[in-house]
Parts: C-alpha cells; sequence; structure tokens
C-alpha cells in the first residue's frame, strides 16, 4: 500500500506544474483527483502500520498559519472567499503531510524532482506548440503560454525546474538510463529559458539570476565540466534566438523603464491598495482569501497580499516559515546548500509579481527543502548514535569483545 502511494505521489508531482491545464468536470483538475487518490491511501498506510512520522517545526508553523486563516472567518469581509481558502489550504496541508511520510530517502526527494522536469516537458511542449501556431496568451503583446496557464506563472514554474534539471543532470548514475536521464535534464534547460522568453516575462530576467549564481559558484560541479554545459547552453540559446518574437523581446526590454517608474505592469497600484486594507485591520487583515474582493483584484504580490489578508499575526508566521525552510537550506551539506537555496530565492524573486499563498506547488517546493534538511539531521543524529555506541563499548566492552578475551587469556 506504502509502494502505491509513494508512486502516485510521484504522479502528483509531475502533474502538479500543469495542472491548469487539464480540468475534470466535477473536481476541478487531475491534480487534485490523485490528490484524494494518494491521500486515501496514505491514511490507509497509516492505519495499517499503526504509526506517523512526527512533523517537523515548519509543518507546526504552517498548521499555525493555516489556523489563523481558520480563524479569520470570524471578521472576514467575504466569507465564501475565506471558506474556499480554508478548504484550500486544508487539501495543501494534508498532501504535506502525505510527501513527509512518503519521501523518507534521498531517492524518493530525486525522483519526485525528475518527476517535476517531466512535467515541465508538458508545459514547454504546449508553449512551442501555441507558438508555431500562432495561438498568443496575449495577442496584443504577443506574448505565448501553455494553455490555460497564466504567462508569468508558467515562467516561474519553468524557471523553478532549472537548478534542479542542472542538479539532476550532474548527479545522472552511470548506465543507459542515467544518460537518457541525463540528456533530457539537460535540453530541459535551453528549451525551458525559449519558452520563459516567449512568455514576455520581465520578472524572470531578476529571477533567473539565483540559478546563475548557483552554476557559477557551487562546488559540485567540476570547472571543466561548468564551461562544457555552458557552452552548450550557448550554442542552443544563440540557435533558439532567432525564432523569439520581435514583440516579446521589446517588452522585455522595457523593464528597466517599468521599474524606473514604478508601475511594474500597474502592480505597484494594487500593492498599494493591498496595504491600505493592512492599515484598516493591521493585527488580524481582511481574512483569508478576500482580497480579490475587497480591491477588486489580486495583489500579484505572496507577502503583500498575505499581509493585507492576515494581518501582522498571519504574516509574521508566514516569515517565520519562510525562516525556518531558509536555515534548512542553507544547513545542507554536500554541496547541495547552494542548489536548495537557489530554489528557494527564485521562488522568493518570483512570487514578487504573483499571489501564490494558495498554490501547491508553493508549499509543495518549502516542503522539500525540509525533507532534504531532514535528511542530514537523521544522518548526524545516526552517526551520533554510532559514536556514543562505539565510545561505550570502549569504556565497557562486552564479555565477547577482544579486550575481555585478552585478559582471559
Amino acid at each position: 500500500m506504502r509502494k502505491l502511494a509513494y508512486l502516485l505521489s510521484v504522479l502528483l508531482v509531475f502533474i502538479i506544474p500543469w495542472e491548469d491545464s487539464v480540468s475534470v468536470t466535477t473536481l476541478g483538475s487531475v491534480a487534485k483527483l490523485i490528490g484524494l487518490v494518494v491521500a486515501g491511501l496514505w491514511l490507509v498506510t497509516i492505519l495499517l502500520e499503526g504509526k506517523f512520522r512526527k512533523p517537523s517545526l515548519f509543518h507546526i508553523l504552517v498548521l499555525l498559519f493555516f489556523l489563523w486563516n481558520v480563524v479569520s472567518i470570524f471578521w472576514s469581509s467575504d466569507t465564501d472567499s475565506t471558506l474556499q481558502r480554508i478548504k484550500t489550504y486544508g487539501q495543501i496541508y494534508l498532501l504535506m503531510l502525505v510527501f513527509w511520510e512518503l519521501f523518507q530517502q534521498p531517492e524518493d526527494l530525486m525522483a519526485g524532482l525528475q518527476a517535476y522536469i517531466f512535467g515541465g516537458y508538458v508545459l514547454i511542449t504546449s508553449s512551442i506548440t501555441n507558438y508555431i501556431q500562432g495561438n498568443a496568451a496575449v495577442v496584443y503583446e504577443g506574448r505565448y503560454s501553455a494553455t490555460g496557464v497564466n504567462a508569468v506563472d508558467l515562467a516561474l514554474i519553468l524557471m523553478i525546474g532549472l537548478p534542479i534539471a542542472m542538479q539532476l543532470f550532474f548527479v545522472a548514475k552511470p548506465g543507459r538510463v542515467g544518460t537518457i536521464l541525463r540528456l533530457i535534464n539537460l535540453a530541459y534547460i535551453p528549451l525551458a529559458v525559449f519558452s520563459i522568453v516567449l512568455t514576455g516575462s520581465r520578472t524572470s530576467l531578476i529571477a533567473v539570476i539565483p540559478f546563475g549564481i548557483y552554476l557559477v559558484v557551487t562546488q559540485q560541479i567540476k570547472f571543466d565540466r561548468k564551461m562544457l554545459v555552458f557552452g552548450i547552453l550557448l550554442l542552443a540559446l544563440l540557435m533558439l534566438y532567432p525564432f523569439i518574437p520581435q514583440s516579446v523581446t521589446a517588452r522585455l526590454g522595457t523593464l528597466g523603464a517599468s521599474i524606473e517608474s514604478a508601475d511594474l505592469g500597474g502592480r505597484v497600484e494594487l500593492w498599494w491598495k493591498a496595504i491600505l486594507v493592512l492599515e484598516e485591520q493591521p493585527f488580524t487583515g481582511s481574512g483569508g482569501g478576500t482580497l480579490d474582493v475587497v480591491i477588486g483584484s489580486a495583489a500579484h504580490n505572496t507577502f503583500v497580499s498575505i499581509a493585507a489578508e492576515t494581518g501582522f499575526i498571519g504574516f509574521t508566521l508566514f516569515l517565520a516559515i519562510l525562516a525556518v525552510v531558509f536555515m534548512r537550506a542553507l544547513n545542507i551539506p554536500n554541496g547541495n546548500a547552494g542548489f536548495w537555496v537557489a530554489i528557494f530565492l527564485t521562488w522568493v524573486i518570483g512570487v514578487l509579481s504573483l499571489s501564490w499563498e494558495f498554490r501547491k506547488l508553493t508549499w509543495l517546493l518549502l516542503n522539500f527543502i525540509v525533507i532534504e534538511g531532514n535528511f542530514t539531521r537523521e544522518q548526524l543524529h545516526a552517526r551520533r548514535a554510532v559514536t556514543n555506541t562505539s565510545r561505550d563499548i570502549e569504556r565497557f566492552p562486552s564479555p565477547a569483545s577482544p579486550a575481555i578475551k585478552t585478559e582471559a587469556r
């Protein structure tokens, strides 16, 4: 039962990047349907095995944050929206516990990350197909995206996959399967960058910085292999550059002017509206999920959105969650800290222009970082246990130990 639940959880990771592309009439999305099945199998597994993995500090803080959204229904400016947000957070928290329980080995997490890249390929294929067919996502700007997926959302989803694909490329095992996966992961990078450029997302020009820094400073990758990868990527991008629409390059070129004018595609005005909501209810906020109704639009900034909807208390809890995750990422050894920090910072930069506080992908990534960090903690505990056991044997040798036998002789 556990094995089946694990396999379906990996399938779920594959589906989550493109869940908006396909919907099921009654349930909403394929990801939701698979998620319900995985959750059911997980509950059965817990009951059969009679044990439950103890949640970490991260999961406790997330629970408190979600519960604060539940309590906000008492002062919510739109109870229907808050009820919907409570329902969403409940489903997400259940999935977080499922992944926490099922991904207990490094190999499990690596399989999940590989599934994410495969899911990214679905979006890449859809984006490039729409581009070839001339199906623009934003016609007047000549921007392209995957079917059913917002262009800026697509850019961040694929951007997060860049360090993942690079890491998987370098850690692939030898052999035929490993070689195939290595090529798939390497090819993802130029194809993802091309698809990201097609979206015309100006935020992506900044969000790519953590990936670039990771690629340059990581000590896990030898210099000659870095140069080889840089050469391959540069050649691929030069080949793809002529196919980039002029309308997209023109829009990307307005990033500096947009920042200078403090406009950012109209987002700054929305941020100020959300901040005014926070000023009116600084401690409690307007209630979970209500900002669309209160200001007539999403804030297009996860941090501003959370502050306005949950007030100082909820925002503090959210920052505490991020602090725990970031510290876990920093303390991951074996050269993997830079990899996870790059993913974290890519997400942070990306959500400055997106309201992603209720997206599965946000909590999935944060959960993955904590899961990776927990592997390290468990390894350290195991080493300390072995060391302490060895010391005890030296101090108090058993009758069967060589020391006793020597004395007997």
